[in-house]
C-alpha cells in the first residue's frame, strides 16, 4: 500500500525534563501509541484550531454586523411605532424598561415617572 503524503519532514524542539513528563503523560492518558504520534496530533490539531480561529472571528464578526443593521432596523421600526402612538402606555412601560429607559409611563396616564415610583 502506498503512503499518499508520506512523512519525510522532521520538526525538533528541545524540552525540559518537567514538560517532556508532562507530554509522555498526556501521550499515555490520549493512548496514544508513541509519543511521536502524540505530539504529530497534538500540533496538527493546534494548527487547525488556530486556521478556525481565524478565519471564524472573521464569520463572527461579520455575523454580528449583519445582527446589528437588523437591530438598527428593527428599532427604528419600533421608534416610528412609538411616534405613532400604535403602543398603549402600558406596552410603552414594558418596551422602555426592556431598553433600560430612565423614563417610563403610568399605564393609564400620559404622565412620565421615575423607575421605582
Amino acid at each position: 500500500m502506498s503512503v499518499i503524503h508520506p512523512r519525510n519532514r522532521l520538526v525538533n524542539f528541545r524540552l525540559s525534563e518537567v514538560e517532556f513528563e508532562q507530554l509522555r503523560e498526556a501521550s499515555i492518558r490520549a493512548g496514544a501509541r508513541s509519543l511521536s504520534e502524540f505530539a504529530r496530533n497534538s500540533v496538527l490539531r493546534s494548527l487547525e484550531e488556530f486556521t478556525l480561529a481565524g478565519s471564524s472571528a472573521r464569520g463572527r464578526l461579520a455575523a454580528l454586523d449583519r445582527r446589528v443593521a437588523e437591530l438598527e432596523l428593527a428599532v427604528g421600526s419600533l421608534l416610528r411605532l412609538f411616534g405613532a402612538g400604535r403602543f398603549s402606555p402600558v406596552a410603552r412601560e414594558l418596551a422602555f424598561a426592556c431598553g433600560g429607559s430612565s423614563v417610563t409611563l403610568d399605564p393609564g396616564s400620559t404622565e412620565e415617572r421615575e423607575p421605582g415610583r
